[in-house]
């Protein structure tokens, strides 16, 4: 069964409670013709984070896919399911046997025409990422966890400007590495790929 959207907020104007979905979301919500129980898994967008960014004299664009978790929720299987495959379709990097998370030459950057600047770009796909947030959001939460990994308000700031590598947590690298022959699936969210 399709569940209920977890999302509220009290009218200003007559403090009753309503959920914060769409029109569109509801329609979806409470069409049975959609309903989970037929194999569906129909989930919102949260953020798209999309950065220019130089690297030298090279420019990228850097983007990925954040969905956000409140009050300490997990990811269902099925959200799980199918946000692990949207991250496999939003990747252009692999990790290397020896090194971390690497742009190589069988997996450089796309080359994609930007209409904002009437130019192609080199975009670098980070892939799909979860935030969660132990209250409603950074102002009220004691613990905030990217994939699963514990982070506070500046490497949240730093993950969200590409300063940090949403992989790694590390200073973002944009260099171009050497080609491998071996590619490791890793994981997402802290569970294995393969």
């Amino acid at each position: 069964m399709t569940r209920p959207f977890g999302q509220f907020i009290d009218c200003p104007n007559c403090n009753s409670r309503i959920s914060m979905e769409t029109d569109f979301s509801r329609w979806v919500r409470e069409n049975p013709s959609l309903d989970s129980k037929n194999g569906y898994c129909i989930i919102d967008q949260d953020f798209w984070i999309d950065r220019f960014k130089t690297h030298g004299n090279r420019e990228f664009q850097c983007m990925m896919l954040v969905e956000i978790k409140t009050m300490g929720a997990s990811l269902t299987l099925a959200q799980r399911d199918t946000l692990v495959k949207v991250n496999q379709l939003m990747r252009n990097r692999r990790q290397t046997p020896t090194k971390d998370l690497r742009w190589q030459a069988g997996y450089s950057p796309v080359d994609a025409y930007s209409p904002m600047t009437g130019r192609r770009i080199k975009l670098r796909a980070f892939g799909m990422h979860v935030l969660t947030f132990s209250g409603r959001g950074p102002n009220d939460s004691d613990v905030i966890l990217w994939d699963r990994k514990e982070i506070d308000i500046d490497m949240l700031t730093s993950i969200l400007r590409f300063d940090l590598d949403p992989d790694t947590l590390k200073p973002i690298d944009l260099r171009n590495h050497h080609r491998t022959h071996e590619n490791q699936t890793g994981t997402l969210f802290g569970f294995e790929l393969a």
